[in-house]
């Protein structure tokens, strides 16, 4: 398998799994600016972690989430707080690529680069940050499973319809009791030195996460797997 990058513009996330410790491509280097902003921010302070998981029940299937939260290129225009996004380059085997993206968490604002890998097998997506001025390290794992919806979740499913816009509503209505559910789970661990940062994430990222979790959920039901599956 051929583990080095190149810059097409395509991503096949169902090829094989290529190993991190095996690509040649190093982190992009910290800048001068870059690497003043963190000395001044965290000082001699110890990195602290601050995590959650989000686990949800949602109206789609895994695969079709996948693809979804695949498309960095996207996510600008669904995901909450979230500015610029952009896929920097890819492995030839088309399960890791590097993308940038400029999130916003008043009062923070943050660009970085984060190196992601797709397991269609395993059905995750993990990211890791390679490159950040403000954290000393950012991760996220998705973990996707099939799960047979039961009477009474389709019941609690609908009652959120009304919550969302009429386009989502009139697509969830459109489904059959037959449809693939997936349970979620979600995981963002983010570690910074500064004790305030640490602070403003620790009340914000419980959030910040189910906000996510729900701006994938609505993305999959307006964008079919087959409208999907043309690009």
């Amino acid at each position: 398998v051929d583990h080095t990058f190149d810059a097409r513009p395509e991503l096949h996330v169902r090829s094989t799994i290529c190993s991190s410790s095996s690509l040649p491509l190093s982190p992009p280097p910290t800048t001068m600016a870059s690497a003043a902003a963190r000395a001044f921010l965290s000082g001699a302070a110890k990195a602290s972690p601050v995590s959650y998981v989000e686990k949800r029940v949602l109206r789609t299937s895994p695969m079709h989430l996948l693809d979804i939260i695949s498309d960095v290129d996207s996510y600008s225009q669904f995901l909450p707080q979230c500015t610029h996004s952009q896929i920097l380059r890819r492995s030839n085997c088309g399960t890791m690529f590097d993308a940038t993206l400029t999130v916003g968490l008043p009062p923070l604002s943050e660009e970085y680069v984060s190196r992601v890998k797709v397991d269609t097998e395993a059905m995750t997506v993990e990211a890791r940050s390679i490159r950040s001025s403000l954290f000393d390290s950012l991760k996220s794992r998705w973990k996707l499973r099939p799960v047979p919806a039961s009477r009474e979740q389709q019941k609690q499913l609908r009652r959120g319809v009304n919550s969302l816009s009429d386009a989502t509503s009139s697509s969830l209505n459109s489904k059959t009791e037959d449809d693939e559910h997936c349970d979620v789970e979600f995981e963002v661990e983010i570690k910074a030195s500064n004790p305030l940062i640490v602070g403003t994430l620790d009340k914000l990222l419980e959030e910040v996460a189910g906000k996510q979790v729900t701006a994938f959920e609505k993305r999959c039901l307006q964008i079919s797997p087959s409208k999907r599956a043309k690009r």
